[in-house]
């Protein structure tokens, strides 16, 4: 077919040959392979590339094969966004499915040969016989060279766990071997004990500010019975807080003090911000309750004017 990227996916193992396992079980894994091929062509084109890939043939008995082919779709939308250059769309298709690892070297192989060791530097190359980047990976002594794009997915998030789901089948029982092949050669070969080198990593959260400042904020609800659980407003939005003013809390839990909704609290206060995968999240502690403002305070009287009752005349 004229213009089509084909590719074959192949899952293996007792479950499978003993047709103990249906295939719409594995639809999950199918669905993340398209999700994954979409994800790797955001992270290496921009947003404007939508990937659309479709299987191609029936599912083989004894083993679990996928013909997938990557369309005219794909091929057209690619093509629109390099300017209608039909080679550089076959081209950069091409360049997706090699970034991967389902042509030659990608992202599968590189993962299989890291076996979840961390990489020690990154040397930069020439460029391939096409006009790729190159980098050599180093882990340790051992190093491997594969096209910078590759490199790229390997610190995409959404690439990871789409690849994870590609993975997963392989958690269950019977099913022993994950396969990737193009035009009759096997590129990638993932075997059950080879599972855990796959797995996405969990992006952990990096602290970006840690800073105590003098804060005052309104009290928007009275905490009740958990006294470390606090709605306050800091005159433009809601937030929550910890307070952890021990003196503070003992005074409010004796009844020393008493808060009202729209009372002051005048703090030294420690606040942190995290960079997450959802944003950016905010903690407040309030480790210092300087003042105490009352909302409503009554008006002091002008004894000037009007003086206590003893010395009315």
């Amino acid at each position: 077919m004229d213009g089509m990227t084909e590719f074959r996916l192949t899952y293996d193992g007792p479950a499978l040959i003993a047709h103990e396992m249906h295939p719409r079980d594995l639809a999950p894994a199918l669905i993340a392979m398209s999700d994954l091929l979409e994800a790797a062509a955001h992270a290496i084109y921009g947003e404007d590339v939508k990937v659309d890939v479709h299987i191609k043939g029936p599912f083989k008995s004894g083993s679990f094969n996928i013909d997938f082919v990557a369309g005219v779709q794909w091929l057209k939308s690619v093509r629109e966004f390099f300017s209608g250059q039909g080679a550089a769309a076959c081209a950069n298709a091409t360049a997706i499915l090699t970034a991967v690892g389902i042509i030659g070297r990608g992202l599968f192989s590189l993962l299989k040969w890291l076996r979840g060791r961390p990489i020690s530097h990154i040397e930069d190359m020439s460029p391939d016989a096409h006009g790729f980047a190159r980098v050599r990976v180093h882990a340790g002594e051992d190093a491997y060279e594969v096209r910078r794009h590759a490199l790229d997915l390997l610190n995409n998030a959404s690439v990871r766990t789409a690849l994870e789901r590609v993975i997963k089948p392989l958690d269950e029982d019977g099913v022993e071997v994950f396969a990737l092949g193009y035009e009759g050669v096997l590129s990638v070969i993932v075997r059950g004990d080879e599972r855990i080198y796959f797995a996405a990593p969990s992006e952990e959260e990096v602290l970006l500010i840690d800073d105590v400042r003098d804060m005052s904020f309104s009290v928007a609800a009275c905490p009740g019975g958990d006294t470390k659980a606090w709605r306050f407003s800091d005159g433009e939005a809601m937030i929550g807080a910890k307070v952890s003013d021990e003196a503070f809390l003992s005074a409010v839990e004796d009844d020393r003090v008493t808060l009202l909704k729209g009372d002051l609290l005048v703090c030294r206060t420690r606040m942190k911000q995290w960079k997450t995968v959802g944003g950016i999240r905010t903690e407040y502690d309030l480790v210092q309750v300087n003042r105490h403002i009352r909302a409503n305070r009554q008006i002091p009287l002008p004894l000037d004017v009007f003086p206590l009752c003893g010395e009315l005349s």
